[in-house]
């Protein structure tokens, strides 16, 4: 329930100025507004409630580091948090652990390439963004593990898939999860390294 325009409307009230500020909102900051009855003022707050609790894949996607994607989100949580001993378990953790990995580490994770690493550690460098993170742990921002990551099979390791049209059974985003279940890898164009 919180589109674009709501976000600027929000922003020109000099309610919002960044992306924390978002947990901070009141059904009383809503309810004078234009276009905000107290329905869609509690609708909205209560999504924003919801929304306190995320997946560590979606976290790290929704935080717009430039060259870091969905897929480069779930290749982080998948080598981050599955196989260092559940080291990245809360908000905390992300902002003591990330801003010491350096590119060559990130590099190490198969898929993540030079211009995703640069970004990751500049932006995880900065201590404005750091400060972000911090106020939105403060405010209760909760990172979950997804479940569909836990659970692996390696039946698909080593294979390059390319998803484009429809699917007749499933969604696309059912369709990547059984992938990644698998330990495929998803690639958003077809090139000499696409298997299917």
């Amino acid at each position: 329930g919180m589109g674009e325009k709501i976000v600027e409307h929000l922003m020109n009230e000099g309610l919002i100025s960044n992306a924390a500020d978002i947990f901070e909102l009141k059904k009383g900051d809503l309810e004078p507004l234009e276009r905000f009855a107290e329905k869609s003022a509690d609708n909205l707050i209560r999504a924003i409630e919801k929304s306190k609790k995320i997946e560590l894949e979606k976290f790290i996607f929704a935080l717009g580091i430039r060259h870091v994607g969905e897929e480069t989100a779930i290749l982080i949580t998948n080598n981050l948090q599955l196989t260092t001993n559940n080291i990245i378990k809360t908000l905390y953790d992300i902002i003591k652990f990330f801003p010491k990995i350096k590119i060559d580490n990130w590099l190490e994770i198969k898929g993540i390439g030079d211009k995703s690493a640069e970004s990751l550690v500049n932006w995880f460098g900065d201590s404005t963004n750091i400060k972000l993170l911090e106020k939105m742990e403060k405010l209760r921002v909760e990172i979950i593990i997804s479940e569909k990551l836990k659970t692996k099979s390696e039946k698909l390791s080593g294979k390059t898939f390319v998803l484009t049209g429809e699917l007749e059974s499933f969604t696309r985003d059912e369709a990547k999860d059984m992938i990644r279940k698998a330990e495929g890898d998803l690639s958003s164009s077809v090139s000499k390294k696409t298997d299917y």
